[in-house]
């Protein structure tokens, strides 16, 4: 049996959106990493790498969209968990296109 705590990264430039995330996914038993840019991601995600990425769409600078764009290319095996407050179908399509798991609207 493997013990190890899933390692889950957030990426979303709305601080209570990561700190829900966050605790939620700690309650879970699983570690965290935030990060308020994708920029910020992209340099950490070099020397280390999570289990699973939750990213929001639309966020200062690079968008989540174009997150998964970069990361096809680096960490095609990575799961990625799309979320979004302004969820519509061209968005969602890009999502998947770009190798997204899943595409969730937020509440």
């Amino acid at each position: 049996m493997n013990d190890r705590q899933l390692n889950v990264w957030v990426v979303d430039d709305d601080q209570s959106v990561r700190w829900v995330l966050e605790k939620a996914l700690r309650q879970a038993d699983m570690q965290t990493r935030s990060f308020e840019r994708a920029e910020h991601l992209l340099d950490a995600i070099t020397e280390e790498q999570p289990d699973v990425l939750i990213t929001d769409v639309r966020m200062p600078g690079m968008s989540g969209i174009h997150l998964l764009d970069r990361l096809q290319g680096t960490c095609p095996e990575l799961p990625i968990i799309v979320i979004t407050a302004h969820s519509d179908l061209e968005n969602a399509v890009a999502a998947y296109k770009g190798g997204a798991f899943e595409y969730l609207p937020k509440p």
